[in-house]
């Protein structure tokens, strides 16, 4: 059902002003000249936390129009009592209007009548729709409105006032509530009500009577001063004024329709100007780089109001949470397997001794269904007096986590998933990652279940908290069983009270498509590709490390003779006092660091290559220092004794463009442009009697350039089969094809690449080798030669300024808040991000469609193969030699069909018992 939120202006400017920054607390907010902006400052707030808070769609927020209304011409006594206007409150008061229209809410004003009487025709015509409507005030005269589709929200209080909440603060329905303040009166708009009746009379006889109606119809059963009031003509008079009064008028004319009423883009600039003006520094500082991510919030949408009854999305909690309970007998788990079972819908959450995956193991799982109190299983908790535990997940559990008509959640499915099978259970229906939903909606580095579970109003125990820190940090298998299900527990219900939000804002956002299909599937496979792990060589790998130490040993010795003396080269204080005192290197290239020692960072080191000759080779010592420490001698101890093969773990919610990421070992920085590179590739090996299939698309990110520009040449190039590299080179250097030289094919891949990026023409430069102005004139060539690439970054940047994000071909979106940023540096960063987000974030999803396909047609298949890596662009398998040549045509065929380009989506193929020969 559609809801229309009304916001009562006027009553959000006078509590924003009393009751919250009042008549003396407000005084210190002022401009240097002196303009007080105290009720601004927090009439501003309020509205972002309405915001923040509710996400509406539908929404008019109404201000009371200057001069008289119907109501001072029938009763010329009407609001003669209010005091004035507050002297520092009038300057004020032009801008209350303009902030809200910058926030890009509609706003109502009409003549002649007040607010409250254009609240009352909007909720009629909402109710004419179907609507239902919220009204933001504390004037009690709209509570009147109040009915079953209609609630109005105090949101100063937090208090919303359904007719339960209505009935309860004064004692008659809403229906009866005009004739209640008629019968009363009001003496703060100065509304006279009947002499001698107050609230408790009121109350009495709307409950006996039903209205004045009733009452008059009655008056004969009325006793003493009462009956005369009621047969005196004045009196009756009076009442039916004030009865005039507080009724409102629900019929008026109004301009705008409620069609009209929608939430649009926040103006940017004019929040700005607006803020500027008032002196809102901090305010201001926050939403300049927050607008954005705000206005792509309410696109992606939040928390469906309607699941809240209209109150705030922070405060509005989920029934209350049953304690989790420890179950230990099949007695004790019933209850909860029944209750997923009627359900068909069960959420798990899992807890480990903290190892690596591949080695870890599972201490206690915990099982929520809607209707029972979540359950946990004890399973290798071990501690002194640890109580009666499982040995292994029970049957029951287990046939229902095997069973796909029995929806599973979670929050990292793709951890459950795996640890379950390593207790040999198969997890089969899941359906929803509450990690993965929150990653493709707000894009944030906090997507823990901690942060999360506070949108449903569960609080979770941070792990650390049980865990400890430092020495006296402990494994989670010492924790108290009763801890561990407190967090657990609460870990499952918050995912299953979760998943549904999440889903409705996905689908909002119209992210669906990419959860169900690519992210969720994707999740399952990494789960089962992860224990699978791949072979190392390691004689060849340390075989490798002792040769670069010796490589490392001789370019040591050869700084030292041209340094003069001997120094640690891992320190990078005392490589700055060589650089910079001893040697004298140019000043400009000094900076210093938080401790105040120098810089020494790579940045730094390569802007000097051309000061002195110890550059390059402090700088190729740092390198090689590097892969042996991060791979060769790193990676022999992260072979599982078990399985005799490395484990890598995938991350699928890290990167903001999408792409995957691996961890523990990271394969996916392993330098495989230089040669050391491919001899670390080269210990990567097929197990005995199989051989590894390399599948690797071809310039992915440039052939989405030529899709997503439509450039004329770029496309025909790859239409036409033309190496792209050595075409860009022809174009920016005017030459044809076959006068293409090594050296400038060089220097158009790195445009090619650089550019795509956002790259500046110092980055350029620094990257070649060349001057700013050599490097100015290759990018100047390359958007000659290459038009449409130029107004499509161009576009996408406009695109992301205006909508606050950047978007794939497959709808994943990137928020970028800092396009809006002060800061010229940040600002262009964000600029950059902007132009290569629709370009690596849909290789990125294109290769997740791809592994999906593959997966599909493996299973198919009768092959002896499985999937092993996904790194970058690229997939390796493991296949019996036999079988190698079919099944590689196979997955090559699955890759270029995995999305359709307007230029040929191309793989490679690469055979051999070793990743470097095989890539």
């Amino acid at each position: 059902m559609e809801r229309l939120h009304i916001l009562d202006g006027h009553g959000y400017i006078y509590r924003a002003y009393y009751g919250i920054a009042g008549a003396g607390r407000g005084a210190h907010l002022s401009t240097k000249d002196g303009m007080p902006t105290g009720a601004l400052y927090v009439f501003t707030q309020m509205l972002i936390r309405l915001y923040i808070d509710v996400r509406p769609e539908h929404i008019a927020v109404v201000f009371d129009a200057p001069g008289r209304t119907f109501r001072q011409e029938l009763d010329a006594d009407y609001k003669a009592t209010r005091r004035e206007t507050p002297e520092d409150l009038k300057p004020q008061l032009p801008y209350f209007q303009q902030i809200t229209e910058a926030l890009c809410w509609p706003v109502v004003c009409r003549e002649s009548v007040e607010a409250d009487d254009v609240i009352a025709t909007l909720v009629s015509r909402a109710r004419g729709r179907g609507w239902d409507a919220v009204v933001y005030s504390g004037d009690k005269d709209l509570m009147q409105l109040v009915d079953e589709h209609v609630t109005v929200i105090d949101s100063l209080r937090d208090i919303t006032y359904d007719a339960a909440r209505v009935e309860k603060k004064f004692g008659v329905t809403p229906a009866q509530l005009r004739d209640y303040l008629a019968l009363v009166g009001d003496s703060s708009d100065n509304v006279p009500g009947m002499p001698g009746v107050g609230a408790k009379t009121a109350t009495k006889l709307l409950g006996e009577y039903g209205s004045i109606e009733g009452i008059r119809a009655h008056v004969d059963e009325l006793k003493g001063k009462l009956k005369e009031r009621f047969r005196d003509p004045a009196a009756l008079s009076q009442l039916e004024r004030s009865r005039a009064l507080v009724t409102l008028a629900s019929d008026l004319d109004l301009e705008q329709d409620l069609d009209d009423m929608v939430q649009q883009p926040w103006d940017g600039p004019r929040i700005e100007r607006l803020f500027q003006r008032l002196e809102f520094e901090t305010l201001l500082e926050r939403l300049s780089a927050a607008v954005p991510a705000v206005r792509q919030a309410r696109a992606a949408g939040d928390l469906d109001p309607n699941e809240s009854g209209g109150e705030s999305a922070l405060s509005a909690a989920a029934d209350p949470l049953p304690d989790p309970i420890v179950v230990t007998d099949a007695a004790a788990l019933a209850p909860v397997l029944a209750a997923a079972a009627a359900a068909g819908r069960m959420a798990l959450a899992i807890e480990t001794d903290g190892a690596r995956p591949d080695r870890a193991h599972l201490v206690g799982l915990a099982v929520a269904a809607a209707g029972a109190a979540p359950a946990y299983l004890p399973l290798g908790h071990r501690y002194l007096g640890t109580p009666e535990q499982w040995s292994e997940i029970p049957a029951a559990l287990a046939h229902l986590c095997a069973d796909p008509e029995v929806a599973v959640v979670g929050h990292d499915v793709k951890s459950i998933r795996r640890a379950l099978a390593g207790c040999g259970v198969t997890l089969t229906g899941i359906r929803d990652d509450t990690m993965l939903a929150a990653y493709l909606l707000d894009d944030q580095d906090d997507l823990s279940i901690e942060r999360i579970a506070t949108d449903v109003g569960i609080d979770i125990a941070d792990r650390k908290s049980l865990l400890g820190t430092g020495r006296s940090r402990i494994g989670f298998e010492s924790v108290p069983v009763e801890a561990a299900a407190a967090r657990a527990g609460r870990v499952a219900a918050a995912a299953l009270a979760l998943a549904p939000r999440l889903r409705a804002r996905l689908g909002r956002a119209q992210l669906e498509p990419l959860f169900d299909d690519i992210e969720v599937p994707l999740a399952v496979l990494l789960a089962d590709i992860e224990p699978l792990g791949i072979t190392l060589d390691l004689p060849y790998l340390r075989a490798l490390s002792d040769e670069l130490g010796g490589q490392i040993a001789t370019l040591e010795r050869q700084v030292h003779a041209l340094a003069g003396e001997e120094f640690n080269l891992g320190s990078p204080k005392q490589l700055g006092l060589l650089l910079f005192d001893k040697l004298g290197l140019r000043a400009d290239k000094m900076r210093k660091t938080k401790t105040g020692s120098y810089s020494t960072n790579h940045d730094v080191l390569e802007s000097m290559i051309g000061d002195h000759d110890i550059v390059p080779l402090i700088m190729e010592h740092r390198e090689l220092v590097k892969l042996k420490g991060t791979y060769l001698d790193a990676l022999p101890p992260l072979v599982n004794p078990k399985t005799g093969r490395i484990h890598t773990s995938f991350n699928q919610a890290v990167a903001a463009t999408g792409r995957l990421s691996s961890q523990d070992p990271n394969l996916q920085n392993i330098p495989i442009r230089r040669e050391i590179g491919r001899r670390i590739r080269r210990a990567f090996i097929a197990a005995e009697g199989k051989t590894l299939v390399s599948v690797d698309y071809s310039q992915i990110e440039l052939r989405v350039m030529a899709h997503l520009s439509g450039d004329p040449v770029l496309t025909r190039a790859f239409r036409d089969g033309v190496d792209v590299h050595a075409q860009t080179a022809a174009e920016v250097f005017g030459v044809g094809l076959d006068e293409i030289g090594p050296d400038q094919r060089r220097v158009a891949k790195a445009v090619n690449y650089g550019l795509m990026y956002g790259q500046s023409d110092f980055g350029l430069a620094q990257n070649l080798g060349i001057t700013r102005a050599q490097a100015r004139h290759y990018m100047e060539r390359y958007f000659e030669r290459f038009a449409a690439v130029q107004v499509f970054m161009d576009r996408v940047v406009e695109d992301a300024r205006r909508d606050g994000v950047a978007v794939t071909l497959l709808g994943r979106r990137r928020s970028l808040p800092e396009l809006h940023h002060k800061n010229h540096q940040r600002r262009k960063a964000a600029e950059r991000m902007a132009q290569n987000t629709p370009v690596q974030g849909s290789a990125a999803d294109i290769i997740k469609r791809a592994m999906l396909r593959v997966d599909a047609r493996m299973k198919q298949g009768t092959w002896d193969a499985a999937m092993l890596l996904t790194v970058h662009d690229e997939l390796v398998f493991e296949v019996v030699p036999e079988q190698a040549e079919d099944f590689a045509a196979a997955m090559v065929a699955e890759m270029e069909a995995a999305y359709q380009l307007d230029v040929p989506l191309v793989a490679t193929v690469g055979i051999a018992t070793n990743w470097a020969d095989a890539h």
